[in-house]
């Protein structure tokens, strides 16, 4: 379900576990409240912008603060008279030159597991280094808090991997934190649900940069950082051991598109070429997906709890199934044996997919009403026509522009829930599915209570969900946390 508001799925934005390009992140990132670590030590919201004059890149602490700063561990320290060597305290770890020094609210996130550094929280601008380097990363003392790689371009600096005082990003470590990752999945995941979930997610499998879904006997690669450069031929060769693939496929997301762009199709790594239909299976139902294809297979792997809540809500109920994609809430819906379904998408081929997953699961293939355009349109059509749901559905994109139809979860959630409100029957539900992560909880819900009131309705918020559990977050990484479901009731 992300495809546009009047705009195909094909073209909008598509997602890492953020969704975001790291240029867009940038922007927001420059924005007061948005992804930086404030003196507090939180991160995601930033400070007011300094006026004064930067320091010099060379010229360190400022006077006032080299005291609480220590001394710079490539700057040589006078001794003093009658000193002893043997009174001499035992030396601090070695580092290289190259380390980054991160001022104390940074260390103290930090400490807590967060693995970014923000461009604009460093204490100085980066030195030229390549994409991918392994760089030491230092509290204002200069005590090592581990090592990260250097990532070029966007709002992050530095991506951690790991928070030892020494470390090597070697073949047999990624080799280490695939099989661990594979054994968690295997733990975690219904063993009917093991060929179609995501087998590393970044971050929390000390592999940032990265996301791997496995779907059949095909693995797809997500890049999203050039940082992962530093080890992405370990990962496949790795990946090849763990779970012996026809073939992986690799889907960089390195930038966004414009509306008269499109993204290039996945590139083979290894292994057979698929086909354009590969078969997966989501608790009992069944998918075609195509691993091939430049921006989703057609399957989001990490809405499957949301599905799940919406298959429990769906039986008898009228259900309107906003932003359709290839169909897969509907196919919950109609399996829990819905009064009716409506599939409202702007892509004809959605539609056609949708059927075609309708048909491999054993389902009535025109079960589902397909309305094909603008959901906004489609809405206000509805409304005059007293036309009611019990169910609505609602999984908009992030952003998207496309043939001068402009959506953004940013600006446009309020607007949506108030053209969603005269459609939805007394007492009746939206499940409400956020993917922006520049958008926080607090917005989101302010959003969606804005619109509701604009709409003449009083909304309680009555469940929730987020991330299954193959895509696991670490606990200070709010930004990771991207995926937000809300079940809103409607008097």
């Amino acid at each position: 379900m992300r495809s546009d508001a009047a705009i195909s799925s094909q073209d909008h934005d598509c997602r890492d576990p953020r969704e975001i390009s790291l240029s867009r992140r940038r922007r927001a990132c420059q924005r007061p409240g948005r992804g930086r670590v404030s003196s507090a030590g939180r991160v995601g919201y930033a400070p007011r912008p300094m006026t004064r004059k930067p320091a010099s890149p060379r010229s360190g602490p400022s006077r006032a603060n080299r005291r609480d700063a220590g001394p710079n561990p490539g700057e040589k320290q006078p001794r003093q008279r009658g000193t002893n060597r043997a009174e001499t305290p035992a030396p601090r770890p070695r580092v290289r030159s190259g380390a980054i020094k991160v001022a104390e609210p940074v260390a103290r996130v930090l400490r807590a597991g967060h693995p970014w550094v923000f461009r604009d929280a460093l204490p100085r601008e980066l030195q030229r280094a390549k994409a991918g380097t392994l760089v030491p990363v230092l509290d204002p003392s200069g005590h090592p808090l581990g090592f990260g790689l250097i990532d070029d371009e966007g709002a992050v600096a530095v991506r951690m991997v790991s928070l030892r005082s020494s470390f090597e990003l070697t073949a047999d470590v990624v080799r280490e934190r695939v099989m661990k990752a594979k054994a968690y999945r295997e733990a975690a995941v219904e063993p009917e649900n093991l060929a179609a979930c995501r087998v590393v997610h970044g971050e929390a499998d000390g592999l940032p940069g990265v996301g791997v879904d496995r779907l059949g006997e095909y693995l797809l690669l997500y890049k999203y950082s050039r940082c992962a450069d530093a080890f992405i031929d370990d990962l496949v060769r790795a990946l090849e051991e763990a779970y012996t693939p026809r073939g992986i496929y690799l889907q960089e997301r390195l930038r966004s598109v414009t509306a008269d762009e499109r993204r290039p199709g996945a590139q083979l790594l290894s292994g057979r070429v698929a086909e354009s239909d590969i078969e997966v299976q989501e608790d009992g139902l069944r998918f075609l997906v195509d691993v091939t294809a430049p921006v989703s297979p057609g399957l989001f792997l990490d809405l499957r709890e949301g599905r799940r809540l919406a298959e429990r809500l769906a039986p008898k109920k009228r259900v309107l199934n906003l932003f359709s994609f290839t169909g897969a809430f509907a196919l919950r819906a109609v399996r829990a044996q819905a009064a009716e379904v409506c599939n409202v998408d702007a892509a004809a081929r959605s539609h056609a997919r949708c059927r075609q997953n309708l048909t491999a699961s054993g389902l009535d293939p025109e079960a589902c009403e397909a309305l094909t355009g603008d959901c906004f349109k489609f809405l206000e059509r509805m409304r005059q026509r007293d036309r009611e749901f019990d169910l609505v559905i609602v999984d908009p994109p992030p952003f998207s522009n496309v043939k001068g139809a402009v959506f953004s979860a940013l600006r446009d959630w309020n607007r949506l829930m108030e053209a969603i409100c005269p459609v939805v029957a007394r007492g009746g539900h939206v499940l409400a599915i956020c993917n922006a992560a520049r958008l926080s909880d607090e917005e989101f819900h302010l959003a969606l209570g804005e619109g509701c009131y604009a709409g003449g309705r009083r909304a309680t918020l009555v469940g929730q969900s987020g991330l299954p559990a193959d895509f696991p977050v670490l606990p200070a990484f709010t930004e990771g946390r991207y995926l937000k479901i809300r079940l809103v009731h409607l008097a």
